[in-house]
């Protein structure tokens, strides 16, 4: 794993460095060894503006650091910092980035996905092979098991759906429990799908997304709402994880 983690420092390093220099300078990608999941290919100067990659950093054995975000290799996840979005209202996102679709997302982050996903393939999560091919497709989504949490400073943990309902047919619907699968996004004409619209978790099968809802209903974009009842005031800051399932 060490070997893993030095590798990602190095192709990361070389990315800044490209980045660094003019168009009339190419320098050398270092490549990944074969057996390490390639991360999606950087944005393109067109969106280099809007983004920055951070390296990987360790901080203490086992805890690694890529701009705000913290990998815990021992518990298996990744968390970094967010905010409640919106207090009422449909809903096909849990989490996006600040600037994405945030007029239907529980909550947002200013955390680039890009980062989100190196942080994410450092876990050992794999992006799915069998991408979904359309927003709100009735098909489950394909991807490896994650849970998700949010936690409030006073140190309350509890899971997104605990904000959220679920109305079907004039009905309120039990949403205890859902199932996120790590879908890892898609590159669209070579660029990676979740950085340009900054979809990060969905509630609504969204192929760009990174973590989709593999529960039923998920293809459905009429029946997820905010729970009023139970969610923080907007622009509550929270912390958001996302642990590999055991």
């Amino acid at each position: 794993m060490k070997t893993l983690i030095i590798s990602v420092v190095i192709m990361l390093s070389g990315w800044s460095a490209l980045y660094a220099q003019p168009v009339s300078s190419p320098q050398p990608v270092i490549m990944p060894p074969p057996d390490m999941p390639v991360p999606p290919a950087p944005p393109d100067a067109a969106d280099r503006h809007t983004m920055k990659i951070s390296s990987v950093e360790p901080v203490s054995p086992g805890i690694y650091r890529v701009g705000e975000i913290i990998i815990n290799k021992t518990e298996k996840s990744v968390s970094f910092p967010a905010e409640v979005n919106m207090d009422k209202g449909l809903l096909e996102y849990v989490l996006v980035r600040t600037g994405g679709k945030t007029h239907e997302s529980l909550l947002r982050t200013r955390i680039e996905p890009y980062n989100i996903q190196v942080a994410c393939l450092l876990l050992g999560l794999e992006p799915t092979k069998t991408p979904l091919a359309f927003q709100g497709s009735p098909e489950t989504p394909n991807g490896m098991g994650v849970a998700i949490s949010v936690t409030l400073k006073d140190g309350k943990t509890v899971p997104p759906e605990s904000w959220m309902t679920k109305i079907v047919n004039g009905k309120n619907e039990s949403i205890q429990g859902l199932s996120w699968v790590y879908t890892g996004s898609v590159i669209f004409g070579g660029r990676f799908a979740a950085q340009l619209d900054g979809s990060i978790i969905a509630v609504l099968h969204v192929p760009a997304a990174m973590i989709d809802n593999a529960s039923t209903g998920g293809e459905s974009d009429k029946i997820w709402f905010v729970n009023e009842k139970t969610v923080p005031p907007v622009g509550t800051p929270v912390t958001v994880s996302i642990k590999v399932a055991r």
